[in-house]
């Protein structure tokens, strides 16, 4: 997990900050790592801590917990529950006191060597959450309250690119589109974060490479940075993808999902997307 903080204090509301103390606190209660993963979780990295327009307003926040077994999942809920959280549908949804919908996704030892979990009492859901562990080890410390101080773990666009390849692959087609465009963001934006801005200006080499077209630059850096973080079955399952090695999905698949009617941006999105898998693949990684 990543040792700075961005403080986002002030800028967050108050229903979502007792959100955030709740969760946080019965996780911490339960021993239980999490992270915040989604919409929200872009949103806190790249809109409210680097300026980026909101591309989709959401009011929903999503949690991965790295848990044993089941066991330990029915105890975080059991205990959310008991702080004024309501059950709602899928079942691993809850609605919180503030009326804020809330997503927890398990994962660790209760995955399958598929990364697939398996939702009781009888098995018939089944979730993929490969990436949701880098998501976790590399997570970004967000403080969202100054006094009293709430730190929270969230992903990292470089966690939330892997996440976002991950449940594209897995999604069904009616529901693809909107991981495509989410990852387009990811993508046009992650140069807002000045940090990623100094390694371009500093090497200068992508820069030049795409004609000084730092969109395209960011988005080679991007696919560099979610490589570095991403295990071995995570790297070799979004390596198939940009490969072409996949059975039924292809990249030109996913740049036509991105894609809105407009004149020109399938190719512009093409342009954006090979500039990712070229990050993302100019190494073996070993």
């Amino acid at each position: 997990m990543s040792n700075s903080l961005l403080n986002l204090s002030g800028k967050i509301d108050p229903e979502t900050i007792a959100l955030f103390q709740c969760v946080e606190g019965v996780a911490k209660q339960l021993n239980i790592p999490f992270v915040v993963v989604g919409a929200y979780a872009r949103d806190l990295v790249l809109h409210y801590g680097y300026g980026a327009a909101i591309q989709r307003a959401t009011s929903d926040i999503d949690f991965g917990i790295q848990i044993p077994n089941w066991t330990a999942f029915e105890k975080l809920t059991e205990r959310l529950l008991e702080n004024g959280f309501e059950k709602s549908q899928p079942q691993h949804r809850l609605v919180s006191p503030e009326g804020i919908q809330v997503d927890i996704v398990p994962f660790g030892q209760l995955e399958d060597e598929r990364a697939n979990i398996q939702w009781p009492p009888n098995g018939d859901m089944v979730m993929n959450v490969l990436g949701f562990q880098e998501a976790l080890d590399h997570a970004e410390m967000v403080r969202i309250q100054d006094v009293p101080s709430v730190d929270i773990p969230v992903a990292t666009p470089q966690g939330m690119t892997l996440l976002k390849l991950i449940s594209w692959v897995d999604r069904a087609a009616d529901m693809r589109k909107k991981d495509a465009k989410d990852l387009r963001y990811l993508m046009k934006t992650y140069t807002k974060i000045p940090a990623i801005m100094e390694v371009l200006y500093d090497s200068g080499f992508l820069e030049e490479r795409y004609d000084w077209d730092t969109e395209l630059a960011g988005a080679h850096q991007l696919g560099i940075d979610a490589k570095t973080i991403a295990g071995e079955q995570t790297y070799k399952a979004v390596s198939a993808l940009f490969n072409g090695e996949h059975k039924k999905l292809s990249v030109e698949t996913l740049v036509d999902e991105m894609s809105d009617q407009i004149a020109g941006e399938y190719e512009k999105n093409k342009e954006i997307i090979d500039a990712l898998i070229e990050g993302f693949l100019q190494e073996v990684k070993s």
